[in-house]
Order: C-alpha cells, then sequence, then structure tokens
C-alpha cells in the first residue's frame, strides 16, 4: 500500500502506547450493548450518538496518510457517533498475534488486498455488506468477502517533462525502450511486493493481468533486469521522490503520491494515464474484533463523499467514492487516480493470491540481486 510516507505518526505511536497496555491486560472484553438503531446504512452518515462510551482502534500506515484519515475521517465520525477514535499503526505480524491470542485490541485496519483475499476468515471478518452503503463505489474494487475500498491511488509512469519535451512516453512498452526514451529509470524494489510490481513490466510485453500464468513471474523480473545500467532501484517511496526530483532518473515507475511529491517540489515531472495500474488499500475488520456492529458503522461513515474528499485534499491520496470532489491546487489534480480510473487496469489479485509464495520469492530474488 502507498503512502506519502511510511514512517509511523507521532499521532500512531502515542496510540500505540496505550494499546499495548491494553493488550497486554488480559481479561474479558465488555460485551458491547445491543439495544443500538444504526438504522439504514447511507455512506458518510451515522446516528448521532449511537456510540456514546465506544472507543474504536484505528490501525494504518501511518504518516500523512493516517493524520489526513484521522482529521478529515476519523474525528468527526467521533464527533457525531459519540466514539473515542483512537490510531495505531498497522502491523501484520502483530494483527496475527492478536488473533492468535484472542486478544484483539483493534477494530479497523488499513491494509492490501492480496493480504484481505488471503486471510479471509481467518485474520479478517467477512463484510456484512447489508451494513455498508458500497452503492458509490466503482466497479470492481470490491475484491474479497473481507475488504472494502479505503482508498485508491496509481502505479504510474512519472518522466521527467523537460527530457521528453513533445515526445512523452505513454506505455509501459515505452517506459522499457530506452533507445526511443533515454536515460536512467527507477523501478521499485520494496521489501515487500505489490502485484503492480510485477503486472507493469508484464504489460510492456503484451501480457494483461487476466491472462497471468506462473512462469509470467520470473518473465517480470527478467523484464527490470533487462534495463541493465538504464535501470536503477527505489526501496522507499521517499527514495523514488528524490531520484525523479534531482534528475538522477528521467523516468520512474513509482505510486502516483511520490510523483506528485516530486512535482509539488518543483521539479517537471508528469505522470502517464494512459495505461497505468490501480491500486486500492482495504478496510478491513480483524477476526475478533471486539465490536464488529460498531466497525460497520465506522467503515460506513468513512466512504462519504464528503469524508473521502476531505481526506484526499489533507493526504493527497484519491478517493474511492465516485461523487466525492476534492477541491485541490492544479498540481494535485494531476495525479490524482480516480478521474483516471476508466483507464486503469486492475489487478488480478486471485492469481497472485494463489500463487503468493511464487511471487514473494522471484521479488526476493529480484531486491537481493540472486
Amino acid at each position: 500500500m502507498q503512502t506519502l510516507s511510511r514512517t509511523t505518526s507521532a499521532l500512531a505511536l502515542l496510540g500505540a502506547a496505550a494499546l499495548l497496555m491494553t493488550a497486554c491486560s488480559g481479561g474479558a472484553q465488555e460485551a458491547p450493548p445491543t439495544d443500538r438503531d444504526f438504522g439504514t446504512p447511507v455512506a458518510g452518515e451515522v446516528a448521532e450518538g449511537v456510540l456514546d462510551g465506544t472507543t474504536l482502534t484505528y490501525a494504518g500506515p501511518g504518516g500523512i496518510f493516517q493524520e489526513g484519515q484521522d482529521e478529515a475521517i476519523w474525528q468527526p465520525f467521533a464527533q457525531a457517533s459519540g466514539a473515542t477514535m483512537q490510531m495505531d499503526a498497522f502491523d501484520s505480524g502483530k494483527l496475527k498475534a492478536m488473533v492468535d491470542s484472542g486478544n484483539v485490541a483493534w477494530d479497523l485496519v488499513d491494509t492490501s488486498q492480496v493480504d484481505t483475499a488471503r486471510n479471509c476468515g481467518t485474520l479478517y471478518e467477512k463484510i456484512d455488506r447489508s451494513k455498508i452503503d458500497t452503492s458509490q463505489l466503482p466497479e470492481g474494487t470490491l475484491t474479497d468477502d473481507c475488504m472494502v475500498p479505503n482508498v485508491m491511488y496509481g502505479f504510474v509512469i512519472a518522466y521527467n517533462t523537460e527530457a521528453f519535451g513533445d515526445n512523452p512516453p505513454t506505455s509501459a512498452a515505452d517506459f522499457f525502450d530506452t533507445k526511443q526514451f533515454p536515460g536512467k529509470r527507477t523501478v521499485p524494489a520494496t521489501t515487500y511486493v505489490d502485484p503492480q510490481n510485477l503486472e507493469f513490466p508484464l504489460m510492456a510485453d503484451g501480457i494483461a493481468p487476466e491472462d497471468l500464468e506462473p512462469g509470467h513471474i520470473e518473465q517480470a523480473i527478467e523484464k527490470y533486469r533487462s534495463l541493465g545500467d538504464d535501470g536503477i532501484q527505489w526501496t522507499t517511496g521517499a527514495q523514488a521522490q528524490q531520484q525523479l526530483e534531482s534528475g538522477e532518473a528521467v523516468m520512474g515507475y513509482v505510486w502516483s503520491g511520490r510523483g506528485y511529491g516530486a512535482a509539488e517540489a518543483g521539479a517537471p515531472i508528469a505522470p502517464v494515464w494512459d495505461e497505468w495500474l490501480v491500486a486500492i488499500d482495504s478496510s478491513a475488520i480483524p477476526k475478533g474484533a471486539k465490536d464488529p456492529e460498531a466497525s460497520h458503522a465506522a467503515i460506513n461513515y468513512f466512504l462519504g463523499a464528503d469524508q473521502q474528499a476531505g481526506m484526499s485534499e489533507l493526504n493527497a491520496m484519491s478517493p474511492v467514492n465516485v461523487d466525492a470532489k476534492p477541491e485541490v491546487d492544479e498540481v494535485l489534480d494531476a495525479w490524482l487516480a480516480s478521474p483516471h480510473f476508466e483507464t486503469g487496469t486492475q489487478s488480478n489479485i486471485d492469481f497472485w493470491v494463489e500463487h503468493y509464495d511464487e511471487m514473494a520469492a522471484a521479488w526476493a530474488g529480484w531486491v537481493t540481486g540472486a
């Protein structure tokens, strides 16, 4: 999943200390009330005071990403519903330890589509769609029974407009064409693997996500290696942004938020929306969460058009509500993924869940140079 900063926010760390005390205290949790009336779900709405006395904890990626969500969505939700909202930093190992111990301190999390699909029913509760208004979500973004879309962003080509003038790249094939589009490219080599990182080089070879086969995994890695000395790596979003800003790379395959960061800093960087890969984070409810009804109500509120627009204005992520209209400047408007959803390609999540081990092993070999 993408953030403008993958470091944990101070807010998340403060919340984490209190949560660790709660998680380690043991003892049975008090059952939630049974007489609450949440009404018919409408995205962005919650019955006033329905969660008085309830404390909910949201575990996300931290940084500007989570701070923007807290300010635009969770604190207004707390004021309207009566709930107290706490922030923590998501970690899959910590979640598994909570679920295994039967002492789950989180009520909602932000994670990846592959994560919820792989662990639906074991680490995550199945979502009761009757309790969440999903009518304003883009088609195809509900990808498993344990998730609801959280935010949208893009895996995009970001290129230096001064380097290419009137002949900019427009496709994945162009990205790998170092003769027609000379110069260094920066490509991902993160410690974790996103499916989009393997689907992109395959698109350059004319292979669509729906046509994937196991042998294509190594083909994708070899495509990156084919760049030779023209290919440099980024291991963090901050590094990718710096490489674009400095001109070390004239082109990069990066998270849209990091391309925006370079453009906002004044670099002559533009996105390619002719061919790009859609990325969606999952909102999910941990298995054994203490108050699933409240978690559902929180997710439903999170999906409101106004809430999603406010989030985008604060953290530069794209909304998943099709009616959200964030008021942003021209620079950010050029990098928001949601207006370009129709030209984006969605990942074959089912394939990557089935072949996750092969994907992870191949990616580890790429990252380590094996």
